[in-house]
């Protein structure tokens, strides 16, 4: 007797991903192969990455200038999609959920790089955000100075470990080097924000927000911020697992994702099995 279970890909809602600063759609090509045939993955460059120039919709401010043009693709799919996001794809997925919470059946985002409400709350989110600032400032003043490469170090350095630059290959640095304009606007844009953590109270999609524990401390309070301030939210916090995660371990990651978006198109409650053919 052979058992096939039929495809549930073109039933459930597409995923679409939101790759990190200094990335591109590409990171998330090891989601597509983990979930293919259960969903359909959709992995867009974001504004000045990958094959996507650096022009994004102006009429807009903060976030909604990327999250403008990923809106418009979500609305080619005509229906509502999973929301994934990594750091800055991560703010940005945010971004999408409050501006059009209809496009949105779940959200989970690793690290969202969402700092601007740091700076209106306690004394250590006002010194994270100092600490985010500082960051974008060193890199800024190196381009000024015509050395990208090292506003890149910094910038690299900064997510993945001291040493991460140097070990990196010559062509790899000049890859990152080339992309220090796209990291310098999603610092810009991010900074322009001005949606607050009570706002997150009118999301209430099911959510999922991950953070390492090997993650610098900022991306740690953020993560367990916005999870806190979402109303139907889980954190998962990983062990021995930084800020990169989903492009150096995405294993562990990418689990996560498939378990929550699973859950999403079939809550316990109401769950069952694929339909079964056996001959």
């Amino acid at each position: 007797m052979t058992i096939s279970f039929r495809s549930t890909e073109a039933n459930n809602a597409p995923i679409v991903a939101l790759h990190s600063s200094a990335s591109s759609g590409a990171q998330w090509n090891q989601l597509m192969d983990d979930l293919e045939g259960r969903f359909d993955v959709h992995a867009f460059d974001l504004p000045g990455y990958g094959r996507a120039p650096l022009v994004g919709d102006h009429t807009q401010t903060g976030a909604a200038i990327s999250a403008a043009s990923v809106i418009k693709e979500i609305e080619k799919l005509d229906r509502a999609v999973h929301l994934v996001g990594h750091s800055n794809g991560g703010g940005i997925a945010i971004k999408i959920a409050l501006m059009r919470p209809d496009l949105v059946t779940s959200l989970t985002v690793y690290e969202p790089a969402a700092f601007h409400f740091l700076n209106q709350g306690n004394n250590k989110g006002r010194r994270l955000f100092q600490q985010i600032k500082q960051l974008s400032g060193l890199v800024t003043a190196a381009a000024a100075e015509g050395d990208a490469p090292a506003g890149m170090r910094h910038f690299l350095d900064f997510w993945n470990g001291d040493g991460f630059w140097d070990n990196l290959p010559v062509t790899a640095r000049q890859k990152f080097a080339g992309l220090i304009s796209s990291v310098m606007s999603d610092f810009a844009n991010g900074f322009a924000e001005s949606w607050t953590l009570k706002d997150l109270s009118d999301l209430t999609m099911p959510a999922l927000v991950m953070t390492g524990l090997e993650s610098p401390g900022i991306a740690q309070h953020v993560a367990v911020a916005i999870a806190k301030a979402l109303p139907n939210a889980r954190i998962a916090l990983l062990p021995e697992l930084g800020h990169m995660a989903p492009i150096f371990q995405p294993e562990w990651v990418n689990s996560r994702v498939f378990e929550h978006v699973a859950n999403a198109e079939r809550p316990t409650v109401d769950f069952s099995w694929p339909h079964v053919e056996a001959a």
